[in-house]
C-alpha cells in the first residue's frame, strides 16, 4: 500500500513538472525525446554488485532516492528500447513495458542476491552454463568473473528472449559468452514452449502452467530440446562450475538429464525451487531432494542475518525461499560479500543527492 501511495505522489508530481525531472546520473536535465534518439542512456546509480537485504524480486522496480523516482518515470514514457550503461563497463539494451528492465532501468539490479552468489560461486577461467539465460543478466555479470579464458553457456528456449541475449551479447562485444536456443529436459527431441507477455518475459515456461496466476499465454513456440549430459558431450566440456537452472518448474526434468556431468564435474546447482508452481505442474519437491541427495549434494538457501551466508536446508519441505543453492558435500560455502551498511544521514542524503 505504501509503495501504490508513494507511486501515486510521484507520478502526479512528474506529470505537474514535466520533462525538466528527465534527467541523468550527474543530474544533468534532459528532455524524453533526446532519450528515445540518443546511442547511450546515462547508468543508474549502481556502483558495485552487492546483496540488497530484503530485496522484493517481484517489485523490483521500486525506486529508493528521488533519482531513482525520475528514472522510474522515465521508464514510464519509454516508446522505444534504449541502450544504457551498466555496472561493471557492461551495456543493456532497455525495452519498454516489462518488470525486469524496468528494475535494471530504474536501480541497475534484479535478483542481486542471487548473482552474488553465482559469481562468489564461480572462479576465474570458469565455466558457466545458465539454463534459462532469458536477456543475458547473469551470464552479462558472470562474464566479468570468469573473464576472457571462462566459457559461459547461456541458454535460452524464447525466440524474443533469446534475440535480446543475441543482442546484449553483442553490442559488449563479448566473445566467452555462447549462445543456444534450446529446452533443457531429460529426453532430446522437441518440446513447445508457452511464451509469456511482454511484462513477464521471465515467465515462459515447458510447463503446463505458468508459476503466478493471471498470466494469459501469447502464443507456443517449438523448440529443440536436448539434455544437460548430451550438450556437455557436444560441446567436448572437461569441467564445469556452476550450473544455473531457472526454468519455471521445469527443474527436475534438467536434473534428471544432467546427472551423469553433475556425478562427474560436481558442479554448483542454482535451482529455481517454487513449491506452488511444482504443485500446479505436478512436480515431486520429493524427487528433487532425492536426486540431488543421491549425487551427495547438500542444499542451502541464502540467509540474510546475522550476516548474508549460505544456510543448510535441513528439510526441503520445510523451505518457503525461490531459489537452492546446491553443493558438492566436498565443497566448502564460499564467504559472500555483505550489504553497505548505512546511517540514517547517509539513507537521508542518498535519497534527496542521487
Amino acid at each position: 500500500m505504501f509503495n501504490l501511495l508513494t507511486y501515486t505522489f510521484f507520478a502526479l508530481l512528474f506529470s505537474i513538472c514535466g520533462d525538466s525531472f528527465c534527467i541523468d546520473n550527474s543530474d544533468n536535465i534532459q528532455d524524453i525525446s533526446q532519450i528515445e534518439t540518443q546511442d547511450e542512456f546515462p547508468a543508474p546509480n549502481y556502483d558495485a554488485l552487492l546483496p540488497v537485504k530484503q530485496w522484493n524480486r517481484q517489485t523490483g522496480d521500486s525506486a529508493k532516492t528521488i533519482g531513482e523516482w525520475k528514472r522510474w518515470w522515465t521508464y514510464l514514457r519509454l516508446k522505444k528500447p534504449v541502450v544504457m550503461k551498466w555496472v561493471n563497463g557492461l551495456k543493456l539494451r532497455i525495452y519498454p513495458g516489462n518488470e525486469v528492465f524496468r528494475a535494471l532501468f530504474v536501480r541497475g539490479i534484479y535478483d542481486p542476491n542471487v548473482v552474488v552468489a553465482i559469481n562468489a560461486l564461480l572462479p576465474k577461467d570458469g565455466v558457466f552454463i545458465d539454463v534459462g539465460a532469458n536477456m543475458g543478466y547473469c551470464s552479462l555479470l558472470a562474464n566479468r568473473i570468469v573473464g576472457e579464458d571462462g566459457k559461459i553457456f547461456a541458454i535460452e528456449p524464447s525466440e524474443r528472449d533469446f534475440l535480446r541475449l543475441l543482442d546484449n551479447v553483442s553490442i559488449n562485444k563479448l566473445r566467452n559468452i555462447n549462445s543456444y536456443r534450446l529446452v533443457i529436459s531429460d529426453k532430446e527431441g522437441e518440446a513447445l514452449v508457452s511464451i509469456a507477455p511482454e511484462e513477464r518475459s521471465a515467465l515462459n515456461t515447458v510447463a503446463t502452467e505458468f508459476n503466478y496466476k493471471g498470466i494469459e499465454k501469447v502464443k507456443t513456440e517449438k523448440v529443440p530440446s536436448t539434455t544437460i549430459d548430451i550438450f556437455v558431450d557436444k560441446e567436448g566440456l572437461d569441467k564445469i562450475d556452476v550450473i544455473k537452472m531457472d526454468i519455471e518448474s521445469s527443474e527436475l526434468s534438467a536434473l534428471k538429464g544432467a546427472k551423469n556431468s553433475i556425478e562427474k564435474f560436481r558442479p554448483a546447482i542454482v535451482l529455481g525451487f517454487n513449491k506452488n508452481a511444482f504443485k500446479a505442474n505436478h512436480v515431486s519437491c520429493e524427487e528433487i531432494e532425492k536426486i540431488l541427495t543421491e549425487l551427495r549434494y547438500i542444499i542451502y538457501s541464502l540467509v540474510e542475518e546475522p550476516d548474508f551466508a549460505f544456510k543448510e536446508i535441513k528439510d526441503l519441505r520445510d523451505y518457503n525461499g525461490k531459489i537452492i543453492f546446491c553443493l558438492h558435500e566436498s565443497l566448502v560455502p564460499p564467504t559472500l560479500p555483505q550489504p553497505i551498511k548505512k546511517d540514517w544521514s547517509t539513507i537521508a542524503w542518498e535519497f534527496f543527492m542521487r
